[in-house]
């Protein structure tokens, strides 16, 4: 069938003319001809790249973790607080990856922070959220921190400092079946998070873990670096 687009045509006469050229000129035409569809293959290419590097080959996050709704500006930055983590210095971070951010908020005013928190909980990503007592109760309700008894070297090690969140004296009856759960350790005390000074010297602070979230030996060596 007889070609009849009209500029298909023309590009095909183009192409058929060049390859009369001697190859010097004839590359350079072809170069000029296709440098727009090489470029956008080049610029996949390079995306992909970057995608099996970043997503495919990415470090295995061993430890994440959040200071939700902090009330005071903390005395040193988020990367000088968790490399002062004693385990920290015997991570291989070309495999491992941690995560710690003082920088989370959970409020009507940042909807896009309280998104995120919500999102990455869900997922079982987070391994630990530390919070005053009005954050804990929100964290609660929302159903985004796990029962302390499903890790039962935490609640026997810190069985005297559990705090509880009751889903039965709530504004709502949904949740009335769950009851009272344990869902935090109490920190107020911590000299670690003293030193941090994320809180006000009156809050009460505890420690929660996230929902669905899975626990590994850094995890549990951080919480007890922080309880001490």
């Amino acid at each position: 069938m007889k070609d009849t687009n009209p500029v298909r045509k023309e590009k095909f006469e183009h192409l058929k003319n060049a390859s009369s050229l001697p190859f010097g000129k004839r590359m350079r035409y072809y170069f000029d001809f296709f440098k727009f569809p090489l470029l956008g293959i080049l610029i996949v290419g390079i995306l992909v790249f970057f995608f099996v590097k970043e997503v495919i080959f990415a470090p295995d996050v061993i430890l994440n973790g959040y200071i939700v709704n902090r009330t005071e500006i903390p005395s040193i930055t988020d990367e000088e607080f968790i490399t002062s983590f004693p385990e920290y210095q015997n991570i291989d971070t070309k495999k491992h990856r941690v995560y710690f951010s003082s920088e989370l908020f959970l409020n009507d005013s940042d909807i896009e922070s309280t998104a995120k928190l919500i999102a990455t909980a869900s997922a079982g990503d987070i391994n630990f959220l530390i919070c005053n007592e009005e954050t804990f109760a929100r964290l609660g309700k929302m159903g985004l921190l796990s029962d302390i008894n499903n890790y039962p070297g935490l609640q026997s090690k810190y069985n005297d400092r559990l705090i509880v969140y009751d889903h039965t004296k709530n504004d709502t009856s949904e949740d009335d079946s769950l009851g009272i759960k344990p869902y935090g350790i109490d920190v107020s005390e911590s000299v670690v998070l003293k030193s941090f000074s994320a809180f006000k010297e009156d809050e009460n602070v505890y420690l929660c873990i996230g929902i669905n979230s899975d626990l590994n030996d850094t995890v549990f060596a951080f919480i007890e670096w922080i309880a001490r």
